[in-house]
């Protein structure tokens, strides 16, 4: 607020001074309605001035920011008035060398202005005219009244105000490029503290989960029992050294460590390995997996989608409470669309539209061990996009959920 102050004290200071200036240095050339009507300006704007200082400092705490530069740009368009309002009085009777003095001092005003509209972020409204309104005024004022320096005051006024506009623009983009930067890092650092701080909390569950699963088999009396609590523990680990997978997954996509080797990868084999692969753990969840056969063939990192497509699947598998899982494929074009279908309890709209997000879980359903750093989703996003691919929800999907990975045909690829 002070430096605002600061500013507008400046420019009245200045105004004032220069045109008890220009009404001296006239002296009796000019009429003595005019030199009133100088001073009086000069007065006015100097009481408005004092006026919308005082509404500021007492309002300070209550009105938003909306507000406070209202009242800068209303400081800002009194002067402009005042400015135009004296020049036109008291130009008429000036010689040239004052008239060319006084041209170059009010464009000295155009640059304080075209500074002081620089928005501070986050901007409100669009971008004021007001550094346009003295080159306008100059430039009017010498078409009507035509001398040997209209021709080249003309566009020299309307190039002037041109260029402070171009001025103001520049300074605003620089404004809102740090702006923005300055959010940038303070949501990496957001994020990295959610991570350490998702990292501490999720990882923690699995391991207390397996200790406690530990116990029941030290006390479990008859080998049935034994059996159930040792699969218990084996689910506990699993998940663990799952988390730590999802986690060092994350570190190296965010920190752009991965280079995909993109050649033809065959869904149909890549399909019947991932039913292979999450076999155990849909048995012990509950879940038949079925896969279906495909001749199409994807242009893909084959490391890198069979770790995005399982990350789907194991989504499924942990979260879904489905009894059946589908992965298939079609062709949606010169693109290859991988499927992982569920009937479980589906996804909520409050959900999905940011499952695909760093760190974000969806509802807890009721999971045993919930877990998850919520980067299972967010790689597999990851990792399509390497691969010039792409992973979504199919929103339309009732009965269940319907995921996807969508990657170039090798085919089309090749063409």
């Amino acid at each position: 607020m002070w430096r605002a102050l600061r500013l507008h004290l400046l420019s009245l200071t200045s105004l004032v001074a220069s045109s008890v200036w220009i009404v001296w240095a006239l002296g009796d050339a000019l009429p003595p309605v005019r030199r009133h009507l100088i001073l009086g300006l000069c007065a006015g704007y100097a009481t408005a001035w004092l006026f919308l200082l005082g509404l500021r400092v007492a309002q300070r705490r209550k009105q938003a920011r909306r507000a406070w530069r209202t009242h800068d740009r209303a400081i800002m368009w009194l002067g402009n008035l005042a400015v135009i309002a004296g020049f036109w009085l008291a130009m008429p009777y000036a010689d040239d060398a004052m008239l060319l003095l006084v041209v170059f001092l009010a464009f000295g005003v155009v640059i304080v202005e075209a500074l002081g509209t620089v928005d501070r972020p986050p901007k409100v409204g669009g971008p004021s005219l007001l550094p346009m309104a003295i080159p306008v005024a100059v430039a009017v004022y010498f078409v009507v009244h035509w001398d040997r320096y209209s021709w080249i005051l003309i566009p020299y006024s309307l190039s002037y105000g041109y260029v402070a506009l171009a001025l103001r623009g520049l300074v605003q983009r620089a404004v809102d490029r740090a702006y923005a930067a300055t959010l940038e890092v303070a949501a990496e650092r957001d994020a990295k503290t959610r991570f350490l701080t998702s990292a501490s909390h999720d990882l923690g569950q699995p391991l207390q989960a397996a200790r406690l699963f530990f116990d029941d088999v030290m006390d479990a009396r008859t080998k049935p029992e034994r059996e159930a609590a040792g699969r218990r523990v084996t689910w506990a680990l699993e998940a663990a050294q799952e988390l730590l997978r999802r986690m060092l997954d994350h570190l190296k996509l965010e920190a752009g460590a991965i280079a995909p080797q993109l050649r033809a990868v065959p869904v149909g084999s890549l399909i019947a390995r991932m039913a292979e692969m999450h076999e155990p753990s849909a048995r012990l969840a509950g879940v038949d997996i079925i896969a279906l056969t495909s001749r199409l063939s994807a242009q893909a990192d084959p490391e890198l989608v069979e770790r995005a497509l399982g990350n789907l699947v194991a989504n499924a598998i942990r979260h879904a409470k489905a009894r059946r899982l589908l992965i298939g494929a079609r062709r949606r074009g010169g693109r290859v669309r991988l499927w992982v279908i569920d009937d479980g309890v589906g996804i909520g709209e409050a959900d999905a539209g940011r499952l695909f997000e760093d760190f974000v879980q969806g509802s807890d359903h009721g999971d045993q061990i919930r877990g998850g750093f919520g980067l299972g989703l967010a790689s597999a996003r990851r990792m399509a996009g390497l691969m010039d691919g792409a992973v979504g929800l199919e929103r339309k999907w009732r009965g269940g959920s319907a995921f996807w990975l969508e990657l170039p045909a090798a085919d089309a690829k090749a063409r």
